[in-house]
């Protein structure tokens, strides 16, 4: 029944976010992020300030959300402004907040808090606005999907080959279930799949920089997983939430994306590689 459940759930958002991808309107992918942005603060900060009051949550989903607002100018710069404003907002509510949070001894303590509000504000608000800005770039279409496809075929591969050749943990103390052998398995199945939708969306891109590009890309997302995974196990919950049946939360689908975009992002935006 779970494998069901969770084939089903795979289907539908895997046919929504191709229909988005090849049909929707920019205001409407960057309405439909707005809104798992908002989902994805409010599941951690469900996990993180779970001993805080429910103010802290509200406060922190709303700041999180200003760099994914700023996001539908387009503009790397007014992103990163709306980030310093959320910091800088940040600051003046835990200053606030100190003098009723200040037993340091305790884990709901004002710097606690602060940390824990800022981390969430930059991990989730500030990457999620890059798949906006990942959009706005020449062929970013074309770019999520090639994105799409190396996150999936890494976490397939990775997830079979650790199954049945696995024997050395990667990360033991944060995701035991992972492996090196998974990992390379992962690896492997994303260039895989990368030279596939290379050939059809990117024919004029040298492979050798696909396969170097995707490698990258790929270590990434997986530390994107074990940076969610770290989260859950240190607040000791299996998963960020349940809106998605059989997947668990929407930071759960998206941890490995939520980090590999916005380096994608700046690899094109900065020019260190042209695709």
């Amino acid at each position: 029944m779970h494998n069901r459940k969770r084939i089903a759930t795979g289907l539908v958002i895997s046919g929504g976010w191709l229909s988005l991808l090849f049909f929707g309107p920019f205001w409407l992918f960057w309405l439909t992020f707005l809104a798992l942005g908002a989902m994805s603060l409010n599941e951690y900060y469900g996990m993180t300030l779970a001993n805080f009051s429910r103010i802290d949550k509200i406060t922190g989903t709303v700041l999180g959300l200003f760099p994914l607002l700023a996001a539908f100018e387009g503009r790397f710069e007014i992103v990163s402004a709306a980030l310093f404003l959320s910091l800088f907002f940040l600051i003046v509510y835990s200053l606030t907040r100190y003098s009723t949070l200040n037993d340091k001894d305790s884990e709901a303590n004002g710097l606690v808090l602060m940390m824990r509000l800022g981390f969430g504000i930059f991990y989730v608000g500030f990457s999620f606005s890059h798949f906006t800005l990942l959009l706005t770039l020449e062929k970013g279409r074309d770019l999520l999907i090639l994105l799409t496809v190396i996150t999936v075929f890494s976490d397939s591969f990775a997830y079979y080959t650790g199954m049945f050749l696995g024997k050395h943990k990667l990360a033991p103390a944060i995701s035991p279930g992972k492996t090196i052998e998974g990992f390379l398995g992962g690896i492997f199945g994303s260039i895989l799949g990368a030279i596939v939708v290379g050939r059809m969306f990117f024919p004029d891109f040298p492979m050798l920089y696909m396969v170097i590009l995707t490698t990258i890309l790929s270590t990434i997302g997986v530390m994107g997983d074990l940076t969610e995974s770290m989260i859950k196990r240190t607040m000791g919950v299996k998963d960020s939430g349940n809106i998605l049946p059989g997947h668990g939360g929407v930071l759960d689908r998206l941890d490995s994306l939520m980090i590999a975009t916005p380096v994608l992002f700046y690899i094109l935006n900065f020019g260190i590689i042209k695709i």
